[in-house]
């Protein structure tokens, strides 16, 4: 019993794993370059978001790590643009940037790459999608508590925790404490 609820609790208390650029949400040669763009979390909700570029050279495929990129995004109905420049990102391969999605809806986005003279632009759809309830992210630590009290008060009449035994009916019964 006491295996499975340990599993339980190290199941329910484990978060999601993460890759270090999210999701492909596009690959394409561009110019002089391949542009990947990766986007996080997964699915894409409204609220903080991060993109992540890989800009590599179209003929021999080396990461361009001196290139500059700026990633404009367009709300949905929106008019204007907003552009936010890209910097290194924890993965010193990518250029990244956190955004803030708001509203849900299908978004217009473009990365555009600078380096060297040569500018490329990737276009591409980001579909967000509502954000989940507070409850929703937390619900698994809610089920401790009670996971917790089923596995002490429920264990069939035996304790759980080790019981020092009774000095009564041994041989030690009979002599005098120091």
């Amino acid at each position: 019993m006491r295996k499975w609820a340990w599993a339980a609790i190290a199941f329910l208390a484990a978060g999601p794993a993460a890759a270090d650029g999210g999701r492909v949400r596009a690959t394409q040669n561009a110019g002089p370059f391949t542009v990947t763009v990766f986007t996080s979390p997964e699915p894409l909700t409204a609220g903080p978001a991060d993109v992540s570029v890989l800009v590599q050279d179209r003929v021999d495929g080396r990461v361009l790590l001196d290139a500059a990129v700026m990633l404009e995004l367009r709300a949905p109905g929106g008019s204007a643009p907003r552009r936010i420049p890209a910097g290194v990102g924890t993965n010193r391969l990518l250029k990244a940037c956190l955004v803030r999605l708001e509203p849900e809806g299908v978004w217009e986005a473009a990365v555009v790459v600078r380096r060297a003279g040569s500018e490329a632009r990737v276009s591409l759809s980001l579909t967000v999608a509502a954000a989940p309830s507070r409850l929703a992210a937390v619900w698994p630590l809610l089920l401790i508590p009670p996971l917790a009290a089923v596995w002490i008060f429920g264990s069939g009449g035996r304790r759980p925790f080790r019981q020092e035994k009774s000095v009564e009916g041994s041989a030690l019964a009979g002599r005098p404490s120091a």
